[in-house]
């Protein structure tokens, strides 16, 4: 059920209203790619965009941070966090990459709470945009159910009318207080009508045919798939072509590995500890004292990749590790898709 019915115009309104206490980030259209960028002006926003080559989450979990500082007192040393809380919003937000946050979400809550992460995730405000046709192609988020979502959001936009020049009317759907408090309080849009609901209901039919499937089997036996394909040729067949680089990883917006490193000052008095991205196709994450190596051939870390995607951390979460936005098939030089991967498996089991 729909909580209210807004148009374009006004939602960006509001949205400049907000920018006046919180940095706007959005898809920001650059040639013939859309980027999520922090914007001054909301125009510049384009809330229209079909697919953004990379998601959010550097917004949440930057490539590289500051943990703490630390500096040299008495003969110990003495530690200063650094939390980044600054409040923010994220403007027209995908379905796949909601779902993607809720993963880290969970990720960074689970047994030692990342206080870095959750600062910056308690201090922003989520718009999401619905998509109501595959926005690329080659996407398989309705084969990893990720193509819509329940969660994880203040608000949800579902374009219910767009005449193709820029006026649009959205069903908004409430996710929190913050979100419901956000719009009524403007006393925006206006309450749904019987009419409107039975246009959200097409839409919604209309919706599940628009998305073409890549997977001929239902993803949740997809652990089970890769249970029995551990010791499968193809790993090794696929990974000659891979040049180990980790575009994969770090095009992905469900990764969340991370190295961390000190870097002191010329005294060796003081200093930072930091973290930074780190990939598991990279050949020296699985490096450890001894120079030994875990994962040393190229064949086991792509199989690890997929393990984790399509099985260990659906089993640990509870929600898919991959939401099906392709941008690590994009991103790679040597071409290996992820569907091709889960096909070819299922094809030999």
């Amino acid at each position: 059920m729909l909580d209210r019915i807004v148009e374009k115009n006004e939602l960006l309104e509001l949205v400049d209203e907000l920018s006046r206490e919180r940095t706007i980030i959005g898809p920001v259209p650059r040639e013939e790619h859309y980027f999520y960028e922090a914007v001054k002006n909301v125009r510049e926003l384009d809330l229209g965009f079909n697919y953004c080559v990379y998601s959010p989450k550097a917004f949440l979990f930057p490539p590289t941070e500051t943990l703490f500082r630390f500096e040299a007192q008495d003969g110990s040393f003495g530690a200063t966090p650094v939390l980044e809380d600054r409040p923010q919003a994220f403007v027209g937000v995908h379905p796949c990459d909601i779902n993607a946050i809720r993963l880290l979400d969970r990720a960074f809550s689970r047994d030692h709470a990342d206080e870095h992460y959750l600062s910056r995730r308690g201090a922003t405000f989520i718009i999401g945009i619905d998509c109501p046709k595959a926005c690329i192609e080659g996407v398989f988020c309705v084969d990893m159910k990720s193509n819509n979502a329940e969660e994880g959001f203040d608000i949800m936009c579902y374009p219910l009318e767009d005449d193709g020049k820029g006026q649009v009317v959205y069903g908004v759907m409430f996710g929190t207080k913050a979100g419901r408090e956000w719009i009524l309080y403007h006393q925006a849009g206006r309450a749904p009508s019987v009419k409107d609901e039975r246009d959200f209901k097409q839409y919604q039919r209309q919706k599940e045919q628009a998305f073409p499937r890549s997977i001929p089997y239902d993803v949740d036996t997809l652990p089970d798939l890769l249970e029995r394909s551990y010791d499968s040729l193809l790993w090794e067949a696929t990974a000659r072509r891979c040049y180990s680089c980790g575009s994969c990883n770090l095009s992905c917006p469900t990764c969340y590995c991370f190295d961390v490193y000190d870097e002191l000052d010329m005294t060796l008095t003081s200093g930072e500890r930091k973290r930074e991205w780190d990939g598991c196709q990279l050949p020296g994450f699985a490096l450890v004292a001894g120079d030994h190596n875990f994962r040393g051939k190229a064949a086991s870390r792509l199989r690890h990749r997929i393990y984790r995607k399509g099985k260990w951390v659906r089993e640990r979460e509870g929600i898919s590790g991959c939401v099906g936005c392709a941008r690590c098939d994009r991103a790679c030089t040597a071409k290996i898709s992820s569907i091709e991967i889960y096909n070819q498996l299922a094809e030999e089991v």
